[in-house]
């Protein structure tokens, strides 16, 4: 080959390469995903989405960049009350291989949604069966009637501080006030014991006005404080941040409500005889 043709030809290869070499960067950085289709997970989505009360099924399978190995396979449904036992039992009897991520949205009777997941990756290598932390089916029938029409998300969290593993209650969408969330609060540790959580477990009850840490034997007089602080005082938006958790270091309860209210809500916190009574208390502009 000539000189003539050999630099233009070098260029050019210099120049895929680069293109390629950003593209594949690219593809790092976001962690950009490529399906991966399989037979085997074909035909356990379609069979769970041929199950009765299953609606509104999702899957997908998946590699990342640069790896491009081991997929991640995911399934989401909606399922009714009734049909929640034979999804499990399918998922836990599927002969597909690969370890699967599961979404579960359960509708209960009263119109309340339980959200549950179960990633692949927080499962022992070979196991079939979804751990959610929580047993989905234990949770439905008390939930009835304690918080229709709202749409939760369950699971268990690690602690912090020394404290051990919470069991968390979430509600995903906006209620009609703070006082919605209250009868959540008032049997949070018996919907604790019904989901299989270890006795003694916190529970976190929270939502975009209320965030509540219920440690045990409080929940019946956090429920009261509460309904006090809301139906006297006036408050919109109550947050326990009594976790450890916080980016100045400072456990605290924050609080958003009229300004001629702070001195009683301080003094109510701090007759309250619970756990967070000795918090200083943060009041937050109303929005």
């Amino acid at each position: 080959m000539t000189k003539r043709w050999w630099l233009p030809l070098a260029a050019v290869a210099a120049t895929g390469l680069a293109v390629g070499g950003a593209t594949l960067f690219s593809w790092t950085i976001s962690e950009t995903q490529f399906d991966r289709p399989d037979p085997g997970f074909d035909r356990l989505t379609a069979e769970v989405a041929a199950l009765p009360g299953v609606s509104a099924p999702e899957s997908a399978r998946w590699v990342e960049a640069p790896v491009f190995a081991d997929p991640t396979s995911w399934i989401g449904v909606d399922v009714d009350r009734a049909g929640l036992a034979a999804l499990l039992d399918t998922a836990c009897a599927t002969e597909y291989a690969d370890p699967v991520s599961w979404s579960v949205r359960v509708r209960t009777d009263g119109g309340t949604a339980l959200g549950v997941s179960s990633p692949a990756d927080e499962r022992p290598a070979g196991a079939r069966c979804p751990d959610f932390g929580v047993d989905p089916a234990g949770l439905l029938g008390p939930l009835d009637g304690v918080a229709d029409g709202l749409e939760l998300q369950a699971a268990v969290r690690e602690g912090v501080g020394g404290e051990g593993s919470r069991f968390s209650l979430i509600a995903l969408e906006d209620p009609a006030g703070v006082v919605d969330l209250l009868p959540l609060v008032a049997r949070a540790e018996d919907l604790r014991d019904a989901g299989g959580i270890a006795a003694g477990s916190l529970v976190e009850i929270s939502g975009s006005t209320l965030s509540v840490l219920v440690r045990p034997g409080e929940q019946e007089r956090y429920a009261r404080l509460l309904a006090e602080l809301i139906e006297r005082h006036g408050v919109t938006g109550y947050f326990d941040s009594s976790d450890g958790t916080q980016s100045d270091g400072v456990d605290k309860i924050q609080v958003t409500a009229p300004e001629a209210e702070h001195a009683a809500i301080e003094e109510a916190l701090r007759e309250s005889g619970l756990s967070i009574a000795e918090l200083p208390v943060r009041f937050l502009p109303a929005s």
